[in-house]
């Protein structure tokens, strides 16, 4: 028998509205879900503001639950850790088709897959219907990712794994296998230069600092964020606000042991200026990761044969391979009492403030909102 869930569902109009949508009962491959919040990402916002969605879509891919109901063929979660109800899970929202030429040949890189398929971008009209974390219940399909939440981490927390995952592999981006010994890339005690203090920003400071770089400056313009960013491992901040121009580049430089710019630079603000001083911050052979710009904001204007007589390494971060929440989840247990991973989920709500909570998250007002679709 079927049973209704209470859901916000992004319309064809661009409206945010509250509907109730029928939930399959779980097959025995399958998980049920009961959502305790949702996360409101930028590129939920990008989806909201400009159309670019299967309307009409119940939103949110970083969210977390607690186990309802299993299937019969389910006892463990992706990492062969056994679950059982009770158990709070964090799902992974890419579903590769597991069959194209990318599949099978570059399974680390799930978004080249041809056939890929994302929870939160899927429209409400294709079963099993709900497909976004805004929403009192989630079933998990036979073929998605899924992972437990230690019971030594807060609930809440495990909204943060999608967005600690993406910063987590950008830092691993940055570390070619063989090389940090010889100072390119990242490595131990080596210097970071992170353009942004947003979410993805913070926690990519988190991550840097976890693998033991011995500098992370952070680079921002509100004050709020710099300080947040040294709450989050940042060894040096600098405001953009201080500074003329691209002149912020040169007192990056002189702060690092180079004195001509840091070993990796990490672009997570997503403005194509941004990135253009990306491929400047760097000391010669240095490394850039490009993860701010998961959507286009335009066109960046770059002279290559910079990047080659600076002999750069660029990367593109786009997301993570499933098991960056493995990674996540223990970087989270191992600093959770070291950074204010809470602090980041600044503003809350229930299905009736997702407006507000979109709002918000647009206007660059918190950190993370959040949906509590029991509240």
């Amino acid at each position: 028998m079927c049973m209704e869930s209470d859901a916000i569902v992004l319309t064809e109009s661009g409206d945010l509205e509250r509907r109730t949508v029928e939930v399959d009962d779980p097959g025995p491959d399958q998980v049920l879900l009961r959502v305790e919040l949702s996360g409101v990402c930028g590129s939920d916002v990008h989806m909201w503001q400009h159309g670019e969605r299967d309307s009409p879509v119940v939103p949110g891919h970083e969210f977390v639950g607690i186990v309802e109901e299993i299937g019969a063929n389910v006892a463990t979660d992706s990492a062969r850790r056994s679950i059982a109800e009770g158990d709070v899970l964090t799902v992974v929202p890419g579903i590769s088709c597991g069959d194209c030429w990318y599949c099978e040949n570059m399974p680390t890189r799930p978004l080249t897959c041809n056939d890929r398929d994302v929870h939160g971008f899927r429209s409400v009209e294709q079963p099993p219907h709900l497909h976004g974390g805004m929403s009192e219940y989630f079933l998990l399909e036979d073929r998605a990712h899924f992972y437990r939440v230690p019971d030594a981490l807060e609930t809440e927390l495990g909204a943060l794994v999608e967005p600690l995952s993406v910063a987590t592999h950008a830092v691993e981006r940055a570390q070619p296998p063989g090389l940090p010994h010889a100072r390119e890339g990242l490595g131990m005690g080596h210097s970071v230069v992170v353009q942004g203090a947003g979410p993805i920003g913070l926690l990519t400071v988190a991550a840097a600092t976890t693998v033991g770089a011995g500098q992370v400056i952070a680079v921002d313009m509100i004050d709020e964020r710099l300080a947040m960013a040294e709450r989050f491992g940042a060894t040096d901040t600098v405001d953009l606000s201080e500074h003329d121009g691209d002149e912020f580049i040169d007192a990056i430089a002189e702060r690092t042991p180079s004195g001509d710019g840091p070993d990796v630079t990490v672009e997570a603000v997503g403005h194509p200026s941004a990135f253009e001083q990306a491929l400047e911050i760097p000391h010669n052979g240095g490394t850039v990761v490009e993860v701010g710009h998961y959507f286009s904001a335009g066109e960046a204007a770059v002279d290559p044969s910079d990047v080659i007589h600076s002999q750069l390494d660029v990367y593109g971060s786009l997301a993570y391979p499933p098991g960056q929440f493995d990674t996540s989840i223990s970087v989270l247990e191992r600093t959770v009492d070291r950074f204010p991973y809470g602090d980041l989920l600044n503003y809350r709500v229930g299905l009736d403030g997702a407006t507000d909570a979109f709002e918000t998250q647009a206007a660059g007002e918190s950190y993370r909102a959040t949906i509590h679709p029991r509240e």
